[in-house]
């Protein structure tokens, strides 16, 4: 539910996290909630993207004012704004806003809860899995033994933990999601045709601050772990196969099937991919929308296609 806030309220919230800006208009006045450029409401919040000017919008605005306009450094104030911050980023700044300033909570503590009666009545909560300080946990979970949970953490509805994962600090981890399955791999039996299914025995490691959505599933790893870095963040119906090895900070867009054994740089953005197993993605590599990787991507590349091939310079 979002709120009228004052500007010295936004003012002091950017003071408080040290962020570097300039403001012009007045602080007493108020701010009737956010909208965007496109659909701007009297009153309201919203944003220039850096990667835009205001000038491709200021014919929207002829006969209204701007009651508080968040814009990059390099843009212009215009008689249209009633005040403006100027800072990096300001995207990223609005949606900061929204969530530490403008929106008041709307969750249900009694559906997503991190009271321990709570959530152990409303899911299945193994006795020796080891819960974090402040972990929130929806209705229809199944936490397994030797499961570990950090501090912060929110889970919600109807995700399964299996044994042997770890989950690391302020991850967000949304409804129907599994963790930690066992991987598809049938192995043929001796000489014949018969294939068997093997036991995976590793586990699966995530770090701090990862965000994976709903209904996505990353298996274990067959002996080794499969690992995600901190600052993942994964969008829904991901599958990350057994093995797999993920980068700091690499971006995930839905859908993606990753095979196994797959190894992920750094700061890599993929767009709704497949990647064959074994191939492995250098730091920053960016994998166009819908490509289909079949060998290894060099570091920095940006790959498009089926079968994905670099974007020559």
């Amino acid at each position: 539910m979002s709120k009228n806030v004052q500007v010295k309220q936004v003012l002091d919230f950017l003071s408080r996290e040290k962020y570097d800006f300039t403001f012009t208009g007045n602080e007493e006045d108020i701010v009737v909630g956010f909208s965007t450029l496109f659909n701007y409401k009297q009153g309201s919040l919203t944003f220039v993207s850096s990667l835009n000017k205001f000038s491709d919008y200021k014919h929207l605005f002829e006969d209204e004012r701007i009651q508080l306009a968040i814009t990059d450094k390099k843009e212009k104030i215009y008689k249209c704004f009633n005040n403006v911050i100027q800072i990096d980023q300001p995207k990223s700044i609005f949606f900061s806003l929204l969530e530490n300033v403008f929106t008041e909570s709307e969750e249900n503590h009694e559906l997503i809860s991190s009271d321990s009666e709570t959530y152990t009545r409303n899911s299945y909560i193994s006795e020796k899995a080891l819960i974090g300080e402040n972990v929130k946990i929806g209705y229809g979970c199944v936490i397994e033994a030797n499961v570990k949970i950090g501090d912060n953490t929110v889970i919600h509805h109807n995700v399964v933990i299996k044994s042997g994962t770890t989950i690391g600090k302020n991850c967000s981890i949304f409804s129907g999601t599994v963790i930690g399955e066992n991987g598809f791999n049938p192995l043929k039996k001796n000489n014949s045709n018969q294939r068997n299914m093997v036991e995976h025995y590793g586990g699966v490691m995530i770090g701090d601050q990862v965000h994976i959505g709903d209904n996505s599933n990353i298996s274990k790893g067959t002996i080794e772990n499969t690992e995600i870095a901190d600052g993942v963040k994964i969008n829904k119906q991901v599958v990350i196969a057994h093995n797999v090895n993920i980068g700091k900070n690499t971006v995930f867009t839905a859908p993606v099937f990753i095979g196994g054994s797959v190894k992920i740089g750094e700061n890599c953005h993929i767009a709704a991919n497949v990647i064959r197993n074994q191939c492995q993605i250098g730091d920053r590599a960016t994998l166009g929308l819908g490509a289909v990787v079949v060998k290894d991507v060099e570091a920095g590349t940006t790959v498009v296609g089926n079968p994905a091939r670099p974007i020559k310079k």
